[in-house]
């Protein structure tokens, strides 16, 4: 199974829509993110993929409507990560079954009341050795909305847009962004170099 494989068109959830004022750096952290009316952040869910279904449109039986993975997570919980056409992969992998893996959430978005749990993921990416994952929003300072990572970019950070992995050369403050990285501070919060940003659209 090739999780590049073809999914039927449905209008994506857009994430950095929202306009926001200047960041203004004499003033404190906090403030700004009173003025941002603190922007919902992407929520980690980490585990192992035990199982995968794919279900296909009612409508057009050759195309793909959802991924229906079953992750059993740290804790031994089950639940399921719904992968669509708003999925961004942040790795190439087939059906890999046993594999390690982390998925990002939004919290506001609507969830159905069922047991167990299903999860719409925003980004999903294989857990690798050496290489950690973090998808959120980041604000004015770079410091992502849960407060546990800062963003200190260098001439050796690549900066893609998710459409096409083409250079992504705005302005990258107050976005919703995914972060590979491999190393960090262990300050609150920690600070890290990141090797790359993918901005969200």
């Amino acid at each position: 199974m090739d999780f590049n494989e073809d999914f039927c068109y449905r209008e994506k959830d857009l994430y950095n829509t929202k306009e926001f004022e200047e960041c203004d750096y004499s003033i404190p952290r906090e403030e700004q993110m009173r003025r941002n009316n603190q922007e919902g952040g992407l929520v980690a869910i980490y585990g192992t993929i035990v199982h995968i279904d794919t279900v296909y449109s009612e409508q057009k039986k050759d195309c793909i409507e959802y991924y229906d993975l079953s992750i059993q997570t740290e804790n031994n919980n089950e639940v399921h990560f719904i992968l669509s056409a708003n999925t961004y992969f942040v790795d190439c992998f087939y059906d890999e079954v046993g594999a390690k893996v982390v998925g990002f959430y939004d919290p506001m978005q609507p969830m159905p009341l069922i047991y167990p749990p299903r999860y719409q993921i925003r980004v999903i990416a294989l857990e690798l050795p050496g290489r950690f994952v973090k998808a959120d929003f980041f604000d004015c300072f770079l410091v992502s909305q849960d407060n546990q990572l800062q963003l200190e970019v260098t001439n050796n950070t690549y900066i893609i847009n998710e459409d096409r992995g083409t250079p992504y050369c705005g302005n990258i403050s107050n976005k919703y962004m995914i972060v590979l990285f491999s190393r960090t501070t262990r300050s609150i919060p920690a600070i890290t170099q990141p090797n790359v940003i993918i901005v969200l659209r």
